[in-house]
């Protein structure tokens, strides 16, 4: 008579091991999203020349080129609060101010003083920052809230007309190209840009803001400054709309109070693609490169077929919601602000 054996119990996985597979899983997502997106901007140049073989031609090649500075510095303002959980619904309205005071500016005082506009982005952006975090109310029902309250003012300083750029010392700096290929514009949004990823992956307040974002409870305890953190990542967000303000306006030498409303959808679509999900703590401004490059080639693409304006906008809210359904992690979205 044999002796009945235990039966056999699978060993329980360990702390360890269950975080060693999700982080596998996350690589293997990231790689899929990668791999997505370098073949959306492949393809998608190819299917707009097979519609219309003028997509390719150097005037519209420079007329994109342009269209992904500006785009890349509105990303790039969008990625500091997203990486903190929050998020800036005031791009758009910060742009066409910073715009048209800029234009103002340059009426009065000369082309020069369009750098006035650096400094006002950049306290309006605080201002946002500072309202987020001191009065704990939600990111984005405060920068709803002053993208229509900056909406107002632009309408109210341009008195509902197209505020002219005179011409000045500095309209060559900003419209000739680097061996007539690469826009001056584009140089100037990709240093900025590049700056932007300097701080975030090499400061400590970089570091912090992915901490707010990861997770904002453990940061507040292991002794970061929240409200200083969250008030200097919208502060960054509105230096950058500033400047992509000036690029518009010397792009086309008038700045119209809402020159910048068609920037944020693509700005959030361009920031989720490039895998910085909205929930926060992970991604960051360098793959929204990628993402600003495949929304440039569609919205161009799209205007270049002949595509109607309604259709336009359909395609982009169902890009908007496609980019977070690849890249959301439900795990994180109670912590989402």
């Amino acid at each position: 008579m044999s002796t009945p054996t235990a039966p056999t119990v699978p060993p329980t996985a360990t702390p360890s091991t269950r975080r060693g597979r999700s982080a596998d899983a996350r690589r293997n997502r990231d790689r899929v999203q990668m791999a997505l997106l370098v073949a959306a901007l492949v393809i998608l140049p190819i299917i707009f020349t097979i519609m219309n073989p003028q997509y390719l031609s150097p005037r519209n090649i420079d007329s994109m080129l342009r269209q992904t500075s500006v785009l890349l510095l509105v990303v790039a303002a969008g990625t500091a609060p997203i990486l903190m959980g929050c998020i800036d619904l005031s791009v758009g309205a910060l742009l066409s101010v910073t715009a048209v005071c800029a234009g103002l500016f340059a009426q009065h005082f000369g082309q020069w003083s369009v750098a006035l506009a650096l400094p006002l982005g950049l306290l309006l952006g605080a201002l946002n920052g500072l309202i987020v975090s001191y009065l704990r109310l939600p990111s984005f029902l405060v920068t709803l809230g002053t993208s229509f309250a900056l909406g107002g003012v632009a309408l109210l300083l341009s008195g509902g007309f197209p505020v002219t750029l005179p011409s000045g010392p500095l309209d060559a700096s900003f419209r000739q190209s680097v061996g007539g290929v690469i826009p001056l514009p584009l140089i100037y949004a990709l240093i900025l840009w590049g700056l932007v990823i300097v701080v975030l992956r090499r400061t400590a307040t970089g570091r912090f803001i992915y901490a707010v974002g990861g997770n904002e409870r453990s940061a507040n305890v292991v002794g970061v400054n929240i409200r200083r953190v969250k008030s200097i990542g919208f502060a960054v967000s509105g230096l950058c709309c500033a400047l992509a303000g000036i690029l518009v306006l010397f792009s086309t030498t008038a700045a119209t109070p809402d020159i910048g409303n068609g920037y944020l959808l693509p700005s959030i679509a361009a920031i989720v693609m490039g895998g910085t999900p909205l929930s926060g703590g992970q991604g960051g401004a360098a793959r929204g490169l990628i993402g600003t490059l495949i929304l440039v080639e569609l919205t161009n693409g799209m205007l270049i077929i002949g595509l109607a304006p309604a259709a336009q906008q359909i395609v982009q809210g169902f890009v908007v919601i496609l980019a977070v359904l690849l890249t959301f992690d439900r795990r994180s979205a109670a912590v989402v602000k």
